[in-house]
């Protein structure tokens, strides 16, 4: 009786070890701090880049911080996003594996209202679709409101590539809501 017990779990150990191996994976990451960096197009003289913080550094769904965005009314900019894991050490840059999978990644931008930011995404896939790492931002009048940023993980299904430049399909990487300030 034990013989057989024995030679099943042993069958059944190789079988699930097997089974992992031949499983595609394609998860979703893990995004601890994200980074948000407005760089304006006129550099007049003291001017620095501002940065805009998301931080959920123990990856526990926990928000540790989260800048409101203020930004200067009738003004352009370069837009540039980071992405980081914290939770390992040293921190790994996710950033580069988003580049690195741009066929299968979306940011998604909605500005309310839409009149504070005309935001046009400049980085593009292998595909000529969207990616959002990168962008060209101009402010309008003062006012407040919300900026809400995605980023859609759209691996292929059944083989077939299924971004197509729209938030939908696909699962959701990051959702956040930034309080927003044209001053």
């Amino acid at each position: 009786m034990y013989k057989y017990l024995s030679l099943f779990l042993v069958f059944s150990l190789f079988s699930c070890i097997h089974g992992e191996e031949m499983e595609p994976s394609d998860d979703n990451e893990l995004i601890t701090t994200f980074k948000l960096v407005f760089t304006p197009q006129t550099v007049e003289e003291n001017e620095t880049p501002l940065v805009f913080y998301w931080r959920d550094t123990e990856g526990d769904g926990v928000v540790d911080r989260l800048d409101p965005i203020v930004l200067n009314n009738n003004t352009q900019y370069d837009l540039q996003v980071q992405l980081f894991d914290e939770t390992k050490s040293p921190r790994v840059d996710i950033t580069k594996s988003i580049i690195e999978e741009a066929d299968v990644h979306l940011f998604v931008y909605k500005i309310q209202p839409a009149s504070l930011i005309k935001l046009t995404i400049k980085d593009r896939d292998s595909k000529g679709l969207a990616l959002g790492l990168r962008g060209d931002v101009k402010t309008g009048a003062k006012g407040n409101g919300k900026m809400r940023v995605l980023l859609k993980h759209q691996p292929p299904v059944n083989g077939q590539s299924v971004k197509n430049g729209l938030e939908e399909p696909g699962s959701t990487d990051v959702d956040i809501e930034f309080i927003l300030s044209i001053k």
